[in-house]
Formats: structure tokens, sequence, C-alpha cells
């Protein structure tokens, strides 16, 4: 496995000044209500679905390259059982995944003043585990595979913890080229917020209208939307259809094929 962590290693030759890209990295308050920048040309006048070949893709990771529910199933009751607390099921987990530890502890009705203490236990856990369950998605390592081969750089942004991050990474792609994998990192908004996803692609010099977000959650949609670039929403992740339209998506794709030929630009 290659991947450029931000703290530790820096691919680019120059990267742009903060001032200097302000006007790139925000929201385009100019582009007109309920589109995003690039999502224009998913369309062709056939009302068949066409895409730009981008410079570049954003993946989440839970739930759109790997299904990492045993793990952190695993992980969370393992933690709640030591604090003597009840264990949850595998549904009920799945439900809370998306927005971080502590959103996901939220959903689990746990007590406030303990949050703190089992994010950290949580993460110990998880990066400590031996014996992985999680898997790849069947279609994943072609729709890599593809994506490398035709020069596309590739991220990861997540709202897991970056230690986490980098042991699923470590475990179940190391077959792939990451440029950057960004994790949850103290000090940072997690996503919705543009923040993180601004701070890597200024650091890599990827301008933000070459840029693809691709995802299974309603997080996904959000940050997209944020920072004005369009999002495809994978549906073999932990999100229905239906609840994945109701947070705004508009884009689709069934299967990892689908999501290569949207990257780019094969029409359907």
């Amino acid at each position: 496995m290659r991947y450029c962590r931000d703290s530790v290693r820096d691919r680019s030759n120059s990267c742009m000044g903060l001032a200097a890209c302000r006007g790139q990295y925000r929201r385009r308050r100019d582009s007109p209500p309920g589109r995003r920048p690039g999502l224009q040309q998913l369309s062709s006048a056939r009302g068949r679905c066409v895409s730009m070949k981008y410079r570049a893709v954003v993946f989440d990771m839970d739930g759109t390259l790997v299904n990492t529910i045993p793990d952190i199933t695993l992980t969370v009751n393992s933690v709640l059982r030591r604090n003597g607390l009840l264990e949850k099921t595998a549904g009920d987990i799945e439900k809370g995944v998306g927005f971080g530890v502590e959103h996901l502890l939220r959903t689990l009705d746990i007590p406030e003043q303990m949050n703190s203490s089992l994010v950290r236990e949580i993460d110990n856990a998880y990066s400590e585990m031996q014996q992985s369950k999680a898997y790849v998605y069947s279609g994943v390592m072609d729709l890599i595979h593809r994506v490398t081969v035709a020069g596309v750089q590739m991220f990861i942004l997540s709202n897991k913890l970056q230690r986490s991050l980098e042991k699923s990474v470590s475990d179940h792609l190391s077959f792939a080229e990451f440029v950057s994998v960004t994790g949850s990192q103290p000090g940072h908004p997690a996503k919705p917020s543009p923040d993180l996803l601004f701070k890597m692609l200024e650091r890599f010099n990827v301008p933000l209208d070459s840029v693809l977000m691709a995802g299974d959650g309603e997080a996904d949609v959000a940050v997209a939307q944020a920072a004005g670039i369009p999002c495809v929403s994978v549906l073999w992740g932990f999100r229905s259809r239906e609840a994945l339209e109701a947070a705004g998506a508009d884009l689709f794709a069934s299967t990892p094929r689908d999501l290569a030929e949207l990257i780019l630009g094969v029409e359907q």
C-alpha cells in the first residue's frame, strides 16, 4: 500500500497558499440554486448520463469501499461490555455510522459524560484488532484498478478516526494507491464540514472543479454540497436511496462499475 497522510508526506511539488486559493476553495455562491458545478456535464440532451473525466475522486471509506460493520460492531460491543453497558445490534450500529464515533455513541443512547473516554477506547481497540471480519465490496477492486489506470488521483476522506482509518486501509486496501487518506482529526470539524476536504485538495494542488465525491451516506452528500462539487451516492452501502434522496442526493451508482463509468466519462 502507498498513500500519503497529509501530516506526514506531501507528494506535490508546490502548494497554493491559503490566501491565493481562498476564492477557489469555498462554496460557489454564484451557482444557480439547487445545482452544483459539474452536474450539468452529467446529463446529455438525450437524457442519458454522461460525465467528464475527473482529475480526482474523493472516496468515503465505510460503506463505500469496505463493509466495516462487522468490525465496528465487534469493537463497540467489546468496549461497551468492558464499561458495564449493554451491547448493541449490528443494525443499531449501522444506522449510527457516518458522522463519526461521538455521533454513533449518541445514537446508541450512551451517557454523554462517557463519550470522550469511550471514543479513545474504541479507537484503541479498533486499531489493535488482529482478525478483521470486514470485507471489500464486490467490484471495488476493479473500480480502483480502472480509475488508477486512467490516471485519476484517489483520495479517502472519512469521519473514521485517523488511526482506525489507517488500520482499515492497511488491512483491506493495500493494493490501492491513494494520494491521501484523511480521517477525523482533533481540532478539525468532520464531514459535513468541508474544511478537511479543502485542506486536502489545497495541499495537493487539485482544482476543486476537477473533483468528484463518492460515498454512501448523508455526510458525503452534505460535504459535497458545502464544497460545491458533484457527489455520486453509492447504493451498496449503509443507506437506502430514499434516505440519500432525502439528504439531497441526485446522482447515484448502483454498482462499482457504474461509479467507474461516471468517473471516467463512459456513456450510460
